[in-house]
């Protein structure tokens, strides 16, 4: 990281493909950026235990980087407990492989990597154009730098490594760093879409087992699933899918919620004749020529003004279309933010 400029330390960025959290707020003016905290890593073995102190990795890191961006830190280092006395924060049950990712965001902003293998793979342009197409907002279809090398976000294959993503979004997540939650939502989320993939069956069970309940992460991992063609995958796959999951997604499939309809670019439209004119995706109606309701367009579809004002929506049922709710919108679907911010300071 000899090269890469501190986090915090007052330069304004563009995002680039390599400091790609956009720095229009940043909380600078550190008047003591040379003090050091300890955070010990790992280690966690039962009391009596021989082995005991094995296995922890102990960090050195700037304090007012720490505090500034987690709360978690904040209350523990300057609080009166004994954490903030002797500046020391021990975290003896996550691996200090994950958190030496939190470490590589918080001092770039980015998760990307360098990397010895061969697999810097970016997304196809195309895909790219779709992505436009669909938002109507050039290079935004999924926010933040969609042609940038992943390095080791990838296995040698180009494949995403999902799981290493869920673990670093749980740690995250508890040291309460939304601005890295919300990065790594982006991240699987145009992931998946540039390489046509969804999250494992080992990988749901880190989602069902270690992030909490109501993290906006189940929801797009849900929605990758009901909106992609993952049929064959969820029905042959050797391995065993968390039966939590498995339930949630079938209540998804059977009750979509309003974001099956939302994910549309909905526009007034007006069939000319019977030859032209569709039937209602959700009451499956045939629309009478030359009375109004809504199309999308992007795939075609039509809707009743009476499904469409009142949020109706069919279950999906094997709905593959173009329309996706993560390219619609990341932020006010799958984002989390500060209590009181300032709505216009979002994503």
């Amino acid at each position: 990281m000899a090269n890469t400029p501190l986090r915090g330390t007052g330069v304004r960025y563009a995002p680039t493909p390599l400091h790609p959290t956009a720095r229009g707020n940043i909380r600078t003016n550190f008047k003591s950026f040379h003090e050091v905290a300890t955070v010990v890593v790992g280690g966690q073995h039962p009391p009596d235990s021989l082995a005991r102190g094995q296995g922890q990795t102990t960090y050195k890191i700037h304090k007012d980087l720490l505090t500034a961006e987690s709360p978690f830190f904040s209350a523990a280092l300057n609080g009166a407990f004994a954490e903030g006395l002797d500046q020391t924060v021990h975290l003896p049950e996550e691996k200090p492989e994950i958190f030496e990712w939190f470490l590589w965001w918080l001092y770039t902003g980015s998760l990307t990597t360098p990397t010895s293998t061969n697999c810097n793979v970016e997304p196809r342009h195309h895909r790219q154009r779709a992505m436009d197409a669909m938002t109507g907002f050039p290079g935004q279809g999924l926010p933040q730098h969609v042609t940038h090398t992943d390095g080791d976000l990838r296995n040698s294959a180009g494949s995403p490594k999902y799981f290493l993503l869920l673990d670093l979004y749980a740690l995250s997540d508890k040291l309460m760093t939304t601005t890295l939650c919300n990065h790594i939502v982006d991240t699987i989320a145009r992931l998946s879409e540039s390489t046509n993939s969804v999250p494992t069956p080992s990988d749901t069970w880190i989602l069902y087992d270690t992030i909490r309940d109501n993290a906006p992460m189940r929801k797009l991992i849900l929605d990758l699933f009901a909106y992609k063609k993952t049929d064959k995958l969820l029905e042959s796959h050797k391995d065993e899918w968390h039966p939590r999951f498995l339930r949630e997604l079938v209540v998804k499939l059977k009750r979509p919620g309003l974001e099956s309809l939302d994910r549309h670019s909905l526009a007034p439209w007006r069939p000319i004749s019977w030859q032209k004119t569709k039937a209602c995706e959700t009451c499956r109606e045939i629309l009478t020529p030359n009375i109004s309701c809504e199309k999308c367009e992007i795939c075609e579809r039509a809707f009743c003004c009476g499904c469409a004002g009142a949020g109706r929506t069919p279950g999906l049922g094997g709905d593959v279309g173009a329309c996706k709710p993560w390219l619609k919108g990341m932020c006010s679907r799958y984002h989390e933010h500060a209590p009181g911010e300032d709505a216009m300071q979002r994503c």
